[in-house]
């Protein structure tokens, strides 16, 4: 760990905070020491998946990307926090998508709690924005090709 002098990548003081919080079935973790951690310090809470490839099997590139998030809509909402305490919703407005949506675009970024409720793992939406932000850019490389042909063809005219 860094010194805490270090103001680009500041480092919680407390002795919970020195271990690591790992997620995923990795290892269990106390989401009460990690909110102590978070709100009393004020420190940043990174989350690290296992991503190794040695960890992985029946690998396959993830198909779509753009068509996929122009059909996922993101709001502002607020939660209900009264009806649901037990929670801990924020009580300010915040932003994001309905996990009853998403699930039929990206299943494997929504569970279900045995009481039905849904939630979204937000981790699990950047494998789709990486893809689409390549499609954009190889849209805007053919583009650019299609606007150089053009020039020339005006240009011997």
């Amino acid at each position: 760990m860094s010194d805490t002098s270090d103001k680009k990548n500041p480092q919680p003081q407390s002795s919970q905070a020195k271990k690591p919080y790992q997620f995923g079935g990795i290892k269990d973790f106390n989401l009460e020491e990690i909110e102590n951690e978070v709100l009393n310090d004020s420190v940043y809470l990174d989350v690290f998946a296992g991503s190794d490839i040695r960890f992985k099997e029946n690998i396959e590139p993830l198909k779509g990307g753009l068509e996929e998030l122009k059909n996922i809509q993101a709001y502002e909402y607020h939660y209900k926090t009264d009806e649901f305490p037990e929670h801990n919703f924020p009580k300010e407005k915040t932003v994001g998508v309905m996990a009853q949506q998403l699930e039929n675009i990206l299943p494997l970024a929504v569970k279900e709690d045995d009481k039905g409720m849904k939630y979204v793992n937000y981790a699990s939406l950047a494998p789709l924005l990486i893809e689409a932000v390549k499609e954009l850019s190889a849209k805007v490389d053919q583009q650019a090709e299609e606007i150089n042909s053009l020039k020339i063809e005006l240009k011997n005219k």
